[in-house]
């Protein structure tokens, strides 16, 4: 294992030097997939007996396992991957947590291959429903050309999970990954769960791992731990190349851009699973806040933030002044009435002046005065370059800045705080590397450590990304693993602006960028959770005595270790230490003595 531990590290430097690929590390990259695979080799010979089935012959056919935060490779570069006998995963009830089976024919190409999981049973008899555990391949994009931002490898990246799959072929020497997803219902009993994982080809078992899945007693919520405003509204960013052929591909029903729109509602009921609210920060053609999906959201107790409506700089001459005024009559003042009507008023906000410049601040200000006056009980909102969060400004009225990640001041934010602002941050096409971003290049992790430990560590009020589907394919995903879905998004970056794919007539897909970023969210309320259950033993001296030596272990994991996260650019890129810490947080909460406080409300 230790020839592994070596070759990941050189993987590992590679993607973090974010440098363009070029014909020498190609050929280096080869040399080391060869030794590692021939390690890795060696590795499984050791335990294939254990876990193959009885009969089975294929005899040159490896497998692994590797994190949810690994991207494997295809064709190339080191396939991040742990031999092993058997599968562990932690999670919380009403959480999903998933984790990658690799498999890698060496010889010869194998088909019809898929994963399939056998009831998991607790010692007294507790049954995990395996309705509620999908095993589907992994898909993916092939990029052309180094993004702006740089990229270790130009070629096939793992992207889209090809959920409405079960069996792909594998041809030898490729490295196939099926995604694992496992959700635990709210009212699954905690423990642990034990059963099967078999690797199927053509229909025959022929090769069976341990699968062994511990439950934790506390409830992740409904809703989103942290504040978000996302925007969901699919369009089209065309490329040069292809620019007049989409002028035309507009026209067809399948277009991706088009054949969503057949399944509106199955998108909110997707984006709600990733805890992510069907909404838009910019006022496009043909938007308005849906409130059939706004209903339908509440009802299930799965609504996040919605926009009323977006928000320009007003002039100041009179004739500016009207104007401005009645467009917002015109588009946010019916909205805003409806959601008063419907009581879902508390879930809005009002968006605006999208990275103003310092010479339009006075007609941001002017802006948010009038809205505030009009709508006094919403949140107005913005990503103005005012790094100062309206400290020193002339922007008074706003009641959220927006910084970049990189621009982000706690120091600040906590003076902004004490004057009734909230301060959230944003990414989009920036900040490049080292900060953590979320392009197909990325590792995988640093969407999780966004939205998890790092925004522990930084407690920003919210998080914004303005789209999630520009989608610049001709047509919908169909077919796999290696799909003709375009990965370029907004202009020639990979994935900015896109963490969605469309599958068959214009169903909904994730991408292991998605699953990363719920991840994130979902180790945030661990850390909330246990931040409230702190703070209630803390606030009586009766507990504090009784579970005293508790309180001093939970209190060191409220400050993110150095290990996880050091800084906005000094960030672990390592699964196994974001696991330990995220166990560390599941461990305090059931070992506090008293039930789980939830900050969100009780039981989730």
């Amino acid at each position: 294992m230790a020839q592994q531990r070596v070759h990941r590290l050189i993987f590992t430097t590679l993607i973090l030097s974010h440098l363009p690929i070029c014909p020498a590390a190609e050929s280096s990259d080869t040399k080391d997939r060869a030794a590692y695979l021939n390690a890795m080799q060696n590795d499984f010979e050791a335990i294939r007996a254990e876990v193959s089935v009885s009969g089975s012959t294929n005899s040159d056919v490896m497998v692994g396992f590797a994190t949810s935060m690994d991207k494997i490779l295809p064709r190339t570069g080191i396939p991040l991957f742990q031999v092993k006998p058997q599968a562990k995963l932690k999670l919380a009830r009403n959480e999903q947590e998933s984790f990658q089976v690799v498999v890698l024919p060496r010889r010869e190409d194998i088909q019809q291959v898929s994963v399939r999981v056998r009831d998991l049973r607790s010692q007294n008899g507790e049954q995990f429903p395996t309705e509620t555990i999908q095993a589907v391949p992994m898909g993916y994009v092939k990029t052309k050309a180094v993004p702006p931002y740089g990229s270790p490898h130009v070629g096939w990246w793992p992207d889209p999970i090809l959920d409405f799959m079960e069996a792909v072929d594998i041809a030898k020497g490729n490295t196939q990954s099926f995604w694992i997803r496992v959700r635990a219902p709210k009212s699954q009993a905690p423990g642990v769960y034990e059963g099967k994982l078999n690797i199927v080809v053509e229909g025959r078992n022929v090769f069976s791992f341990d699968l062994v899945v511990r439950v934790y007693g506390f409830v992740l919520p409904d809703t989103s731990p942290l504040p978000l405003a996302v925007t969901f509204w699919p369009h089209d960013h065309p490329q040069p190349e292809t620019k007049e052929a989409q002028t035309g591909w507009r026209e067809s029903e399948d277009y991706p851009i088009n054949a969503w729109k057949k399944h509106r509602q199955k998108w909110a009921d997707f984006l709600a699973d990733y805890y992510l609210t069907y909404d838009s920060l910019y006022s496009y053609p043909g938007w308005t806040p849906d409130f059939d999906v706004v209903q339908h959201l509440h009802a299930a107790g799965r609504l996040g933030r919605f926009n009323l409506g977006y928000y320009g700089p007003c002039g100041e001459s009179p004739e500016q002044i009207k104007k401005w005024k009645e467009d917002i009559s015109t588009r946010v003042q019916p909205a805003y009435e409806k959601a008063k009507r419907l009581g879902v008023l508390d879930h809005a906000y009002i968006y605006g002046c999208d990275e103003a410049k310092p010479g339009l601040f006075p007609q941001v200000q002017r802006a948010a005065e009038i809205l505030k006056a009009e709508f006094p009980d919403v949140m107005v909102m913005t990503t103005t370059y005012d790094h100062d969060y309206g400290l020193t400004s002339v922007i008074k009225s706003v009641d959220a800045f927006c910084p970049l990640t990189p621009r982000f001041d706690p120091d600040k934010a906590a003076k902004a705080r004490a004057q009734s602002k909230q301060v959230w941050w944003y990414i989009c096409c920036a900040p490049h590397g080292p900060h953590a971003n979320m392009f197909i290049e990325c590792p995988a992790i640093e969407g999780r450590l966004l939205m998890g430990a790092m925004t522990a560590k930084y407690r920003p009020d919210g998080f914004l990304y303005y789209q999630i589907s520009i989608w610049n394919s001709q047509r919908p995903i169909d077919s796999g693993p290696f799909t003709d879905w375009d990965p370029r998004s907004w202009t020639t970056y990979h994935g900015d602006g896109s963490w969605t794919c469309v599958g068959p007539d214009g169903t909904p897909l994730p991408t292991i960028r998605l699953e990363n970023f719920r991840d994130g969210l979902e180790d945030y309320a661990y850390y909330r959770i246990l931040e409230a259950t702190v703070a209630k033993v803390e606030a009586s001296p009766e507990r504090q005595g009784k579970h005293a030596e508790w309180l001093v272990e939970a209190q060191r994991l409220l400050l993110t270790p150095e290990e996880v996260i050091q800084g906005r650019t000094e960030f672990t890129n390592d699964a196994a230490a974001l696991y330990r810490y995220r166990n560390s947080l599941a461990d305090a909460i059931e070992a506090a003595g008293i039930e789980p406080v939830y900050p969100w409300g009780s039981g989730s």
